[in-house]
């Protein structure tokens, strides 16, 4: 039975990768996607991340080679490849594009590690890939009226992101990254502004425990942003400073405690958790104030 429950405005930041297992079982358990734009963005991702795993270029060398590490890598992400083509099969688009995603970025890591070098710029682009396309996504998921950043916008965003994984799959890490870096600059200023705002409140409806907790648990990761971000520039009354501490390091301690028990299903714990980390984080962040 769907839920609904008033949540302020949260910040998910965290793009949730699927691991199925088995893949069949990732196909049935999907939800079907009802936009367009999505199932087309998963398949242009599916298509490159097909080519790219194949028996040739890049990945033939991979093959061939003596790196157990990169072989063991292309390997996953030719999992990712099969898993994505299983699920868009069965119309679930956001579950493809996520697999796709992973996929694209464990092969430019296999092509890396076969090649033996570069891998200091691979990892730059692998942290500034991550952080734009789950700021992209935390963005999206905001109510379209605090946004602000069009729907012309976003898309334009989503091509530069696409533009950056081609360079990266061909191995120019450096210039993926440089395109991606006023991308993730932008996002993060924009949702950083969300947050310095008053209390706004809408309706959000949950299909299940796992559904609400994802969302607290991305809307725990967005507060972490906001704390990184803020650092060093806002600091507790001086007599709080003990108190502000004790909130962070607590909701740490309940967030991974929490994730633990979301990963054996045990929702009414993680759930009670998470949410107590989500409420020490809103505590710490009215000392230093900033508004949620």
């Amino acid at each position: 039975m769907s839920r609904v429950t008033q949540m302020r405005i949260a910040l998910p930041s965290v793009v949730l990768l699927l691991v199925a297992d088995p893949a069949v079982a990732q196909a049935t358990d999907c939800t079907p996607s009802e936009d367009p734009a999505v199932i087309k963005q998963a398949e242009q991702k599916l298509v490159l991340l097909q080519r790219m795993v194949g028996s040739d270029g890049p990945a033939k060398r991979v093959d061939e080679g003596g790196n157990a590490e990169a072989q063991q890598v292309l390997e996953q992400a030719r999992s990712d490849a099969t898993q994505a083509s299983l699920v868009l099969e069965e119309g679930c688009g956001a579950e493809a594009v996520a697999l796709a995603t992973s996929g694209l970025s464990l092969a430019s890591k296999a092509f890396a590690l076969g090649k033996n070098r570069g891998r200091g710029s691979d990892a730059v682009y692998r942290e500034v890939h991550g952080r734009t396309t789950s700021y992209l996504q935390s963005l999206e998921a905001q109510p379209p009226e605090v946004r602000g950043i069009g729907d012309a916008d976003i898309t334009g965003l989503h091509r530069q992101i696409e533009r950056a994984e081609a360079l990266a799959v061909s191995g120019d890490y450096n210039a993926a990254s440089n395109l991606l870096k006023p991308v993730v600059d932008r996002l993060e200023r924009r949702l950083v502004a969300i947050y310095d705002q008053k209390t706004v409140y809408y309706e959000k409806s949950f299909d299940g425990p796992e559904d609400e907790y994802a969302y607290l648990a991305q809307q725990y990761q967005g507060y972490q942003m906001v704390f990184d971000r803020f650092a060093g520039s806002r600091e507790p009354p001086h007599g709080e400073k003990q108190m502000y501490d004790k909130l962070l390091a607590s909701a740490a301690d309940l967030a991974s405690a929490a994730e633990g028990h979301a990963q054996t299903s045990d929702w009414d714990t993680a759930l009670a958790q998470i949410q107590e980390a989500v409420s020490h984080c809103e505590r710490a962040m009215r000392l230093i104030g900033i508004g949620y």
